[in-house]
Parts: structure tokens; sequence; C-alpha cells
């Protein structure tokens, strides 16, 4: 009998231990995107578990997300968008089911943090080798064709700081289980193994890991992405971002979110007020494209009555991906109510859906030109992350977020209004 098997019978309770530790570490309760704005957006997901969880951090902003993102954008000078899907827990097997709640095929890339749950639990090396293929394959057939597949090597969530004899099988083991994802990744044309050295084999807990983490992981994506970026097929990602989306599926999805059953808030009206003074223009409003009507979540400076989906530009802007800028409304039926100008972004719900835009009318035209679409792109991811809360049920209240609403607008254009 070798000394592994008289282990064995202490792994169970062991294991029980790091997971009741690791239920009271601090984990990302915010939404799962991080965005940099700039041009031609890359948009990134991590997938998985380990790392992508991100614990010991409360923000996706401090996670790995959020410095991926910096990094991609400050690699490429490109816009970055990178999304999460991860749960403590998952393996390999039960990772295919986060495959099914993303839109895949609008990813330029998939990063695939996964395999510390299998290390622990001494998944076999022929039931890895046979969940890992099929979570690959899953990816590989749900995302396009071009589209960049990366498997992070394994950081067992405890590190080298559980019991020593335990920890070290586990170490073990996770070596092995990262020598047959290297090999499936070797034969998979468009897949590739992230390792690392044995210095940083410990999973990331503060800040200060996950971008260094992030570095480790940029320069291969930014490689393959510019290569993306200057020769797009017809099937890769960014041009399946630029087509409608089915409606019979976007509608779905704006119902699943809850949002037509609530009104304004606070903190949306004053990201509005705050885009209204960057801009300076008249009015802002955040509208529901529901059926064939447009419905006003939030205004300000404009009224908020319910119109007619095929008389309002929102019904444009949710058609294609990016900014819709038209400076000069002549001739459109809402030049009648006095409006001359419109800029406008799609608002996605969190599973990929556009479902809404952020609108900005005024009673003078603009030339199209002078109108910053970063900036109007940074707007809309913030109040998508604000979207996202309410739909999920885990906006705080207007009293807790007041300070840090009006910090966030601050970024974009000085002390908040209002």
């Amino acid at each position: 009998m070798q000394v592994s098997d008289l282990l064995v019978p202490l792994a169970a309770r062991w294991q029980r231990r790091v997971w009741d530790e690791l239920v009271l570490v601090p984990r990302p309760g915010d939404a799962a995107r991080q965005f940099v704005a700039g041009p031609d957006p890359d948009r990134v997901l991590v997938l998985g578990s380990g790392p992508a969880v991100g614990f010991g951090v409360l923000t996706q902003d401090l996670a790995l997300p959020g410095h991926l993102a910096r990094r991609l954008a400050a690699a490429t000078r490109r816009g970055a968008s990178v999304d999460v899907r991860a749960r403590f827990g998952e393996t390999a097997a039960s990772a295919v089911r986060l495959v099914r709640e993303a839109r895949m095929q609008h990813y330029d890339a998939v990063v695939i943090c996964i395999g510390a749950t299998d290390a622990y639990t001494r998944t076999s090396s022929e039931r890895w080798r046979a969940d890992l293929s099929a979570l690959i394959d899953t990816v590989r057939a749900a995302t396009t064709p071009s589209t960049v597949i990366a498997v992070l090597s394994i950081r067992p969530l405890q590190g080298r700081a559980g019991a020593p004899g335990w920890s070290g099988l586990v170490d073990k083991h996770a070596s092995r289980l990262d020598r047959i994802a290297e090999e499936l990744c070797v034969r998979r044309p468009g897949v590739v193994h992230l390792g690392a050295p044995a210095s940083s084999f410990e999973a990331p807990r503060t800040a200060s890991g996950y971008d260094e983490l992030a570095e480790r992981i940029t320069p291969m994506l930014a490689t393959r992405l510019d290569l993306l970026a200057l020769a797009p097929l017809p099937t890769a990602a960014r041009e399946q971002r630029n087509l409608p989306d089915p409606e019979l599926d976007r509608q779905r999805s704006l119902d699943r979110t809850g949002l037509m059953s609530s009104g304004s808030n606070a903190r949306l009206d004053r990201l509005l007020r705050s885009a209204r003074e960057l801009f300076g223009i008249t009015g802002a409003a955040i509208t529901l494209v529901d059926g064939e009507r447009v419905v006003f979540k939030a205004a300000v400076g404009m009224p908020s009555e319910d119109v007619p989906r095929r008389i309002a530009p929102c019904d444009r802007t949710i058609r294609r991906n990016g900014a819709l800028v038209l400076g000069d409304l002549a001739g459109e039926p809402i030049a009648a109510d006095g409006w001359r100008f419109y800029a406008g972004h799609p608002l996605e719900s969190q599973d990929g859906y556009r479902i809404g835009a952020l609108c900005l009318l005024d009673t003078v035209t603009h030339d199209p030109f002078s109108v910053d679409r970063y900036a109007l792109a940074e707007v809309a991811a913030r109040i998508e992350t604000e979207l996202w809360k309410e739909a999920a049920g885990t906006a705080e209240p207007d009293d807790l977020r007041q300070g840090v609403s009006q910090y966030t607008v601050a970024s974009l254009s000085g002390p908040a209004a209002g």
C-alpha cells in the first residue's frame, strides 16, 4: 500500500475544511463585466472556477477581469471588454453548463480556468482527460472558428499553505492534470495552454496577484487578438456582434431581467445627469425596447412617456454593435417634438442581448464627429452595471451607494450633478 493510499481517507475531511474556509473568503459581488473604452473593443470571457472566482478581493475591478481588461487595452491600443462566468467548486465536467449561459459566438477569446477542484478531489487522469476534452470541444463548438481558447494551468485554491501530506499530493496531482491539459491543447488548433512556473503556482488572493496573472495571460492573447482585428473573417466574433439579435431571443432576455417591472432609481438618474453635463445636451434617457414600444427606464431633461418603436432611433441603436450618432434629425419622426440631435449606445443584458439603449438628445444639431464615442461607451457600460445589479437583485440601497456613484461618474464629467 502506498503512502498516498493511506492519506486518501483523510482527504474528504481536509477538503471539507478547505471548503468551509473558502466560503468565508471575500469575493466579488458586482457585475461580471469589466470594460475599458477604446476603438474596436475586443471581447474576452473568463470561464470556470479557481482564479476566475476572484477569492480575496471584493470587486471584479480588482480581480482577474479588471486587470486583464486594462492590460489588454494597453497592449492592443483598442478597447477591451472582459466578462466572467465562474462558480466556486466547478469541475471540468460541470463547467459545461457555464458555456450555455453566455452568447459564446460574441467572444474573440475565452480563458478557461478549471482544474483546482478536480485536483482536490483527485479526479482520475482518465476522467480528467475525458471531461476537459468535452469542455474544450463544447467551447469550440459554441464559439466562432477564429475565437482564441486558452486553458490556464491549475492553481490549487489553497496553494502550499494546506496540510503538508494532502497538500503535497494535491500539487502533484495538479501537475499530472496540467500535463494532460497541455497535451489536449496541442492537439487542437486555436487552443493554447498557459503554463506557469512553480513560483507562481499558488492561487492569487490579492489585487497584485491577479494583476500578475493578467500580465502572464496578456502577451499571448494580445498577439492573437491583434491578428484577428487586422483581418477579421466573415464568421469572426466581431462580425457576429454586428448582426441584429434574433428578436424572440432578445425579447425573452429582456423579460428575464425583470427590469420592466421597476422604474428609475437615484443611481441611474445621477449617471444620466452626469452624461448630460459631459456631452452638453438637453436630455438623456435609458430606454428598454419591449415588443413594439420603447419604454423609458429613466430620463432627465426630457419626457418619459412610452413611444412606438417604429419612430424611435433606439430601434436602430439596438440593431448594431456600438454607437449610433445622428447629427441632424431633420426628416426623423422625433424631430416633430423639437429634437435635432441623437446619440445612442446599446445596453446589453447579462446574457449578451441588446435590450435597450442609452439615448442622448438635444434641440440643436451637432457635428457627429464631435461626439466622444469612447466616453459614450463608458457611460453605457456603467449603466449596464447598474441594470445588471438590479436584475440580479443585488443593487444596494441608494443611501449606501450615493458616495460611490458620485465618485464613479466624477471620473467622466467632474462633480456629479444634483
